[in-house]
């Protein structure tokens, strides 16, 4: 069903949600956890920071099918992690996660979000990827991130009865291959 919606995102078929009239606010890991679970094509991931974009009201042609409270949009940090770049020790942060509802399109929802990271946390470094898959990673550039390198393509395993997809080094995929009768399917993404 998530995938089905944002194929129709990816064709404009959508409610359009613009940052402007959503709030920010810090949730705790379950609630970003669970939005990701049926919002991101990877769901979660381990972090450390976690931000809510709450719908707070409907101007213009905007959808009223949402209704004003729910959470639209997460984004996931990781801490810091310390190391030299540029002759300086810096505290870099990975962006782990970004995911709005799959139904509709979230103008600024990105920028907002991560401006919010900025300004409490104050990193001197923040880097993320782009799923291949589905970007290019254009709005990373229109955020100022820049490109410091690509990541090959990753095989996963498939389970055929769960539909869970592991990448095929983790101990996840092996125990699924090796414990269970149904055997996973295969998939190579494009890269990052």
């Amino acid at each position: 069903l998530t995938m089905k919606k944002r194929v129709l995102t990816h064709l404009e078929i959508f409610s359009p949600i613009y940052a402007r009239n959503c709030e920010i606010k810090r949730i705790d890991k379950s609630t970003a956890q669970e939005f990701l679970k049926k919002s991101h094509s990877y769901g979660h991931a381990a972090c450390r920071y976690c931000y809510g974009l709450f719908l707070k009201r409907h101007t213009g042609k905007m959808s009223r099918s949402i209704p004003t409270g729910t959470l639209v949009a997460v984004a996931t940090f990781s801490n810091a992690r310390k190391w030299k770049k540029e002759a300086k020790i810096i505290r870099s942060y990975e962006w782990t996660r970004y995911a709005s509802l799959p139904e509709i399109r979230l103008s600024g929802g990105m920028g907002k979000l991560l401006k919010a990271f900025i300004q409490e946390i104050q990193p001197d470094d923040i880097m993320s990827y782009a799923d291949l898959e589905w970007s290019e990673g254009d709005v990373y550039k229109e955020l100022g991130f820049t490109l410091e390198g690509q990541k090959a393509p990753v095989m996963f395993g498939i389970d055929n009865v769960s539909w869970e997809r592991f990448p095929i080094r983790s101990a996840v995929c092996e125990e699924t291959r090796t414990t269970h009768s149904r055997h996973p399917l295969y998939f190579q993404n494009f890269g990052s």
